[in-house]
């Protein structure tokens, strides 16, 4: 009861957090510790990550708190170890203590060498991480050096088109300024005409004649038309020469915009060369993080080979130090059963004994009765052929002194 008490009062804690929980927490990066805490199962990671119904993250994470909060303290504490792991942050928000990564669980539930496992899948990972994060940066840095350097190329090129068109068109101009001139110059010229100056009067356009009468009346429309060409190729070559001066201008300021952008490019490049140095370096640095991880990751499996080693070499003098003790027991039951059977063969003589005894002590009563005189002063002669029988025993049966004759 009291341990139920203590799972709801756990999980009614971490309940204030929840909305906190939810919005912070990637189911991802949890999982893999709270399936080697073995407080969520192959089955319920499956249903987390492919069920249809939990599409978005937020309602995963919810899911993931349901069964957990069904294992109890060993879940609660589980979680928590994961959120010390991997949102530091977080913890510290919820429990108002520093994280120290103890992994208290896992090394209860896989001992050492499931915390070895662990923390050599989580290396593995960060080294996956990192390769893919370096590949993208390269893909980055070679894209945005492609960009720069293509970009000035394109400017460049543009620039130098411009500056054709300029020259062509500033030689244009020229050669239309010469072309105005020699048609000004030409246009002085034609007020001495009067058949000229007759024909460009607005006041007789339709008038025949100020031509000598001998010429024919079908040459004189010929002669207006030529005269109204004449007139029209100075106006369109001036239009033109506006034109091309708008264009000039329009050039002009064309190209101060592409120099401004080259010039905002080549600042560009410049800052992308100083970021793609500091990404370098903080590659390398962390390349030689990864090297010192390695190296200790190298000495740990060293240490764990040497552990390993010395474990095999201490479970065979285990198994030789059983086998002295078996051989030492089964010496010692035949070293009982020797003693046994030794204290049976001493009872039986002490039985024996005592019968002796007391059958003895019987005669020499009976004969002392008999015979008192025939004693010798010393009390130690035996009759003729007889043997003098000293019998000491106990009133224990274990001293005591008798004397008989045999």
């Amino acid at each position: 009861m009291d341990q139920v008490c203590d799972d709801d009062l756990c999980w009614l804690q971490l309940d204030d957090f929840r909305m906190l929980l939810i919005k912070n927490i990637d189911p991802s990066r949890i999982t893999p510790y709270l399936r080697q805490c073995q407080v969520i199962s192959a089955e319920d990671e499956e249903q987390l990550f492919n069920d249809p119904t939990l599409v978005l993250r937020r309602r995963k994470v919810g899911f993931l708190l349901d069964i957990l909060q069904k294992t109890g303290v060993k879940g609660y504490t589980a979680f928590l170890e994961s959120l010390e792991l991997d949102y530091p942050k977080l913890y510290s928000r919820i429990t108002g203590k520093e994280p120290n990564k103890t992994f208290s669980i896992l090394i209860d539930t896989a001992g050492e060498s499931g915390l070895t496992q662990f923390l050599m899948s989580e290396l593995s990972h960060l080294q996956r991480a990192l390769q893919e994060e370096r590949r993208r940066r390269q893909q980055a840095c070679s894209a945005a050096k492609d960009q720069v350097g293509r970009r000035p190329r394109l400017k460049d090129r543009e620039l130098m088109k411009l500056t054709e068109s300029l020259q062509k068109m500033q030689s244009e101009r020229e050669y239309l300024t010469e072309e105005v001139k020699h048609l000004r110059d030409h246009n002085y010229m034609i007020p001495l005409n009067p058949d000229l100056d007759a024909l460009k009067s607005p006041s007789m356009p339709n008038e025949p004649v100020l031509q000598p009468k001998e010429e024919p009346k079908e040459e004189k429309p010929k002669e207006t038309r030529a005269l109204k060409q004449d007139n029209m190729a100075p106006m369109n070559l001036v239009t033109t020469m506006f034109r091309l001066r708008r264009e000039l201008h329009r050039a002009e300021e064309h190209k101060a915009r592409s120099l401004e952008e080259k010039e905002e490019l080549q600042l560009l490049c410049a800052q992308l060369e100083g970021d793609v140095k500091m990404y370098c370096q903080q590659s390398k640095q962390t390349l030689r993080q990864l090297e010192e991880v390695i190296q200790e990751r190298d000495k740990a499996l060293a240490l764990q080979v040497q552990q390993h080693e010395e474990v095999r070499r201490l479970m065979q003098e285990k198994d030789q130090y059983r086998a002295r003790v078996r051989e030492l027991t089964e010496k010692s039951d035949k070293l009982e059963l020797v003693l046994l059977r030794s204290k049976g063969e001493e009872l039986k003589l002490r039985t024996r004994l005592r019968k002796i005894t007391l059958n003895s002590h019987q005669s020499a009563s009976s004969e002392e009765t008999e015979e008192p005189r025939e004693r010798s002063p010393k009390g130690q002669k035996s009759g003729p052929g007889g043997k003098l029988v000293w019998l000491v025993s106990s009133k224990h049966h274990k001293s005591a002194q008798c004397v008989f004759y045999m």
